[in-house]
C-alpha cells in the first residue's frame, strides 16, 4: 500500500523537538535548531591477499553537535551559559589563586548535566481501547516522545554569544557546540511528561 493512502503513515518532522539540559533550567523552548548525533567509523584498515583487498572498520568517533538558541531577557540564556562556564571551574585570572583553578572534565560535564534531544510526534487525540472516547493518547495533550538521544559525558566545547548590529532587527542568537563521548538512542514511544507551551 502506498504511504500516501495509508493514514497511519507519519514521518518524523524536523520542527518537533526539544533539547533538555538537566543542569540548565528553562531554556528548552529557546532552542532554534539542533543537530542530531552522528558518528564516523574512521578510515579503518585494509588487508590485502594477492590481488584482493578486504576492508575493516576503524575507530568510532562521535561527532560534535551544534545547538543554537535565541537569547532573551528572561530566561537570560546568555547568563545561563556564562554561569555554566563558571560552574565548570573557570575563574577570571585576577589573583594568583585564580590561576590555580582550571576547568576539568568532571566539572564541565557536571555543570551541563544530562543532555537529551527529544523528538516528538504531533500529539494525538483518539480512542484508547477501554477508555473514554476522545481521551488523549500519551501525555495530557497527546504528545509523545518518539525518539530520544542522550549525549553521555557531554560538555560545551564552544559558545558564541551572538553579534550586535544597528542595521538589523534580528533576534540575538547564541551558538553552541556540544562534544560528548558517545550517544545512546531510545526509540520507544512514551508520553512526554513536561509542559508544552
Amino acid at each position: 500500500m502506498p504511504f500516501f493512502s495509508d493514514t497511519s503513515f507519519q514521518p518524523k518532522r524536523a520542527f518537533r523537538f526539544l533539547i533538555n539540559f538537566s543542569q540548565i533550567a528553562d531554556i528548552d523552548f529557546m532552542c532554534t535548531d539542533a543537530a542530531k548525533p552522528s558518528y564516523n567509523l574512521g578510515d579503518g584498515t585494509t588487508h590485502q591477499i594477492l590481488n584482493h583487498k578486504f576492508k575493516f572498520p576503524g575507530i568510532i568517533t562521535w561527532q560534535d553537535v551544534t545547538v543554537n538558541f535565541i537569547d532573551a531577557i528572561e530566561p537570560n540564556v546568555g547568563s545561563r551559559f556564562y554561569n555554566m562556564l563558571l560552574n565548570a571551574g573557570y575563574a577570571q585570572p585576577v589573583t594568583f589563586e585564580d590561576l590555580l583553578q582550571g576547568v576539568t572534565k568532571v566539572s564541565s560535564t557536571s555543570a551541563l548535566g544530562r543532555v537529551s534531544i527529544l523528538q516528538l510526534d504531533g500529539g494525538a487525540v483518539g480512542t484508547i481501547p477501554g477508555a473514554d472516547p476522545g481521551q488523549a493518547i500519551g501525555a495530557s495533550d497527546g504528545t509523545n516522545i518518539i525518539e530520544e538521544w542522550t549525549l553521555h559525558n557531554a560538555f560545551l566545547k564552544t559558545v558564541n554569544f551572538g553579534s550586535l548590529n544597528y542595521g538589523s532587527e534580528e533576534i540575538v542568537k547564541i551558538q553552541t557546540t556540544i562534544t560528548y563521548d558517545f550517544a545512546s538512542y531510545d526509540g520507544s514511544v512514551k508520553p512526554y511528561a513536561g509542559t508544552i507551551g
